[in-house]
């Protein structure tokens, strides 16, 4: 009797051993990521009352986490996009023929990315920015000081990233994708001047690739007479014709897609 008591109560502590084991892991009842500006703040509340308990350099916040603030650092670019280039090393204003603005000194947008160095299939930060006429674009990146790929998206033309990672040191970086091939990754840019090179123009459909499948795009919108917005209009006239065309079926038959670690 004695044996089967002490069994008993040895299974009944191993459950209340087990019960109180204590994991690496939250469990919440809800949370949140907000950010303004260069500040981040997530939050999971798991308990009515929250407090902060520091003992030496150990500090544990039951339900909220720790904010974080982001270094800022300016970035300046020089872009060509293929499909808009005119002449005289300037583009078309290509918002402007598609009726979408009055300013006639700019291009069009651009989405710019930030990949780290040490994990490159990460997205560290995200910002939409104006692309000028003459090459120009420059926007603020928010992001912890270090090294970083520079990544450049646009809505029909390939992705592109820099060939190295970028120095963000909280105040300026700086990267020029104009004057030489080997300024993108896998020397992965056209010539469009003597010593002028630009993004390949033709992803249409943004699966990194410039295929047959973007060029049915333009051919069923040319048939439809469509001008205005479209991202078939890949000259940038405001029309989508024939002159969209040719090259998109150069870089097709060249093989182009998107290059990245």
């Amino acid at each position: 009797m004695k044996k089967i008591i002490m069994i008993t109560m040895l299974f009944l502590a191993s459950i209340h051993l087990q019960a109180q084991t204590i994991h690496r892991s939250v469990i919440g009842s809800a949370g949140n990521i907000s950010s303004n500006g260069n500040i981040v703040l997530s939050s999971t509340i798991g308990e009515a009352i929250t407090q902060t308990l520091t003992i030496s350099t150990h500090k544990i916040t039951q339900g909220f986490q720790q904010g974080k603030k982001l270094d800022s650092t300016n970035l300046y670019l020089l872009i060509y996009l293929q499909g808009y280039y005119s002449n005289g090393y300037y583009m078309k204003p290509t918002l402007y023929n598609q009726g979408q603005s009055t300013d006639t000194i700019i291009t069009d947008s651009i989405t710019v990315e930030l990949h780290p160095a040490n994990n490159p299939s990460a997205v560290a930060a995200e910002v939409k920015t104006i692309l000028s006429r003459n090459s120009n674009a420059n926007c603020m990146m928010h992001v912890a000081n270090g090294n970083y790929y520079i990544v450049i998206k646009h809505r029909n033309h390939i992705e592109t990233w820099s060939a190295n990672p970028v120095s963000f040191n909280g105040t300026f970086a700086y990267h020029d994708f104009t004057w030489a091939a080997s300024q993108a990754y896998g020397n992965n840019l056209v010539e469009i001047e003597p010593g002028y090179f630009a993004i390949y123009s033709g992803d249409i459909n943004g699966d990194e690739n410039i295929d047959l499948l973007d060029l049915s795009e333009i051919e069923s919108d040319i048939n439809n007479f469509q001008f205005g917005y479209f991202d078939t209009d890949i000259n940038g006239d405001g029309n989508v014709d024939l002159l969209d065309a040719p090259v998109v079926e150069n870089n097709i038959n060249g093989f182009i897609y998107s290059m990245h670690p």
